[in-house]
């Protein structure tokens, strides 16, 4: 699976001409392993390799790279995805994006676009995005949200995200969650997530409780990256 030379226009059309070598840098990284699976064992689970990478390209631009590799239990096989970002900051805590990505396994291959916000205020972190892409044959869209605290000045930290997803054909799923953070220290964090998933194609709905646990391992001078990942297969709890 290549990254088109688009997805890299993405990111290099935002730099400006003055950039300087000297400037660029890794700004911060994650790598972390998972296990989703819903609580209906019968609908089956999935397990993750996912990297995010930001790389600095100046005082207020920046470019990010998500990679993943997903294995399914029930219907087998695996998947694998990628993502390219390119963003710019402003003021003491914003930031705006435009991405573009490719993933396949599970029943989907598609590539996609999109557009992404986050702010963080001094204890809520708000992030937002938008994006378009063909999933079955079909344009979908796909959009969500995800808020976040930290809890006093200790390790713990909670947040809630919703997504929502339409493939303009009468079928479309919703997903809400929320989950925990816990630093052990040393960059490394150990969180969990609950949740539900409802899908619904015409006149049929079904709705089925999910949970996740991870490992992630935080690097570079600042930890984690700006966004999160943007590919559907990282919101699917399992196949």
């Amino acid at each position: 699976m290549k990254l088109r030379v688009a997805a890299a226009v993405l990111a290099v059309g935002m730099t400006p001409a003055s950039l300087s070598a000297q400037s660029i840098g890794l700004v911060g990284a994650n790598v972390d392993i998972n296990h989703y699976q819903f609580t209906n064992k019968s609908k089956g689970a999935r397990q993750a390799l996912q990297g995010s990478f930001e790389l600095g390209l100046g005082s207020s631009v920046a470019t990010q790279l998500d990679v993943g590799y997903y294995k399914f239990d029930q219907v087998g096989g695996s998947g694998r995805s990628a993502t390219l970002h390119g963003i710019y900051k402003f003021g003491y805590g914003g930031a705006v994006g435009g991405f573009w990505g490719t993933e396949d396994g599970g029943g989907i291959d598609r590539n996609f676009y999109g557009l992404e916000a986050a702010y963080d205020f001094s204890a809520i972190r708000l992030e937002g995005y938008f994006s378009r892409g063909r999933v079955q044959g079909t344009n979908a869209t796909l959009l969500g949200g995800k808020i976040s605290s930290d809890v006093g000045s200790g390790p713990l930290s909670l947040n809630a995200s919703v997504d929502f997803m339409d493939n303009k054909t009468g079928a479309n799923m919703t997903r809400m969650a929320i989950g925990a953070d816990y630093g052990l220290g040393s960059g490394v964090n150990l969180y969990g997530e609950v949740g539900t998933g409802n899908a619904r194609v015409a006149n049929f709905s079904n709705n089925d409780a999910f949970v996740g646990i991870g490992l992630r391992f935080d690097l570079g001078d600042r930890p984690g990256t700006t966004f999160g990942r943007r590919a559907l297969l990282d919101r699917l709890p399992g196949l």
